[in-house]
């Protein structure tokens, strides 16, 4: 699990960076793309295996091109 598990935690990083930046609790997220805010959570700490779909899903709620989700230079 070493180096997926360090994209998914960079991903997670990067998540979180965006949707304060957007001003957005992991809660307020969670409602615009119909997920549980804890799923969210473990998004953001590296925890979860996310989909393509809900990546997508994610980029679109916070506006931004999927591809800002994995800069991972922030």
């Amino acid at each position: 699990m070493g180096s997926n598990n360090n994209t998914e935690k960079k991903f997670g990083a990067k998540l979180a960076y965006v949707r304060k930046s957007k001003k957005l609790s992991q809660i307020k997220l969670a409602e615009i793309v119909d997920m549980n805010f804890n799923y969210i959570g473990q998004i953001e700490r590296g925890e979860a295996n996310v989909t393509m779909k809900t990546m997508i899903a994610l980029a679109n709620a916070l506006n931004v091109e999927l591809k800002t989700l994995f800069d991972f230079t922030f």
